[in-house]
């Protein structure tokens, strides 16, 4: 229920969570019910798809009686919401936390927006300030569109490009991972809003105690670039048994770059990498 995702971004957008009433964290009051409403207050630089805001929404019953809690989450069109609806149970005097990521799609005006969150009689408004990308060092932090062949639940997209290159965080809300285990290829790919000129990509996949590389990392992938006449294989890895990989190439000019990964180190593996970096 409190899984969260980060979806497609455009542009920097900064959340700051107003209350109606109230200092941060922004608190709507007990309803009828006994449950009280807050969503935290932040300011959060977001730069493309993948560094998404967060809002916290705390729902906590002041009541006696254990209850039922209810959410509502409302945006424009124009910002995109992983969920609309929180629901969970209360017992008496607990709070329940639920982080909501909000972005902008690839193309949002700037200009600041409103989510407003509902529980029972209360709400509290977030303006929602979108404004233009920040260039970013890293290419893959400022892609516009980061998509998969498919991703498995817990491993989404975004968790290969959130800045956590430590293989040790692996299934600690870091790194991404297919869905279809023992199918190959997979397929990992970043998008630009024009072009850009990478010339050497950092992939680091599984290593720990836990997943050792020669059991459950990477072994054989390829770099590839977009072209006019279609993907151009710029660096190829074969055999692997390292955490970490740098393939360097020419510099060149392209919309998008994407990782086809054809084998894992273990036989009932899938695809996965910790983080990609770009440059």
């Amino acid at each position: 229920m409190d899984r969260t995702r980060a979806h497609r971004a455009a542009a920097l957008l900064v959340i700051a969570a107003t209350a109606l009433c109230g200092p941060a964290p922004a608190t709507a009051g007990p309803s009828r019910s006994g449950v009280r409403l807050s969503v935290d207050r932040a300011t959060l630089p977001i730069t493309g798809q993948c560094n998404g805001g967060e809002l916290r929404v705390r729902l906590t019953n002041r009541g006696p009686a254990p209850v039922y809690a209810d959410a509502v989450l409302t945006a424009p069109a124009a910002l995109h919401l992983p969920r609309r609806l929180i629901s969970t149970w209360l017992p008496a005097g607990y709070t329940r936390t639920v982080p909501v990521a909000v972005s902008a799609p690839a193309g949002t005006p700037t200009g600041t927006y409103t989510v407003s969150v509902t529980s029972g009689e209360h709400r509290v408004a977030v303006p929602v300030v979108v404004s233009p990308a920040r260039p970013s060092a890293d290419l893959a932090r400022s892609a516009v569109r980061v998509s998969a062949s498919s991703s498995r639940t817990g491993f989404p997209v975004c968790g290969a490009v959130d800045g956590d290159a430590d293989p040790a965080h692996w299934g600690h809300g870091t790194g991404w991972a297919d869905g279809t285990g023992r199918q190959w290829p997979d397929w990992y790919e970043l998008t630009w809003s024009g072009p850009r000129q990478p010339a050497r990509v950092t992939l680091t996949t599984v290593g720990s105690a836990q997943f050792p590389t020669a059991r459950y990392g990477l072994r054989d992938w390829d770099v590839q670039l977009a072209t006019a006449a279609g993907w151009r294989t710029v660096a190829a890895v074969r055999g692997n048994t390292a955490v970490t990989v740098t393939s360097t190439f020419p510099r060149q000019r392209t919309g998008a770059l994407r990782i086809v990964t054809h084998a894992a180190n273990g036989l009932n593996d899938q695809s996965r990498i910790v983080e990609l970096s770009v440059s």
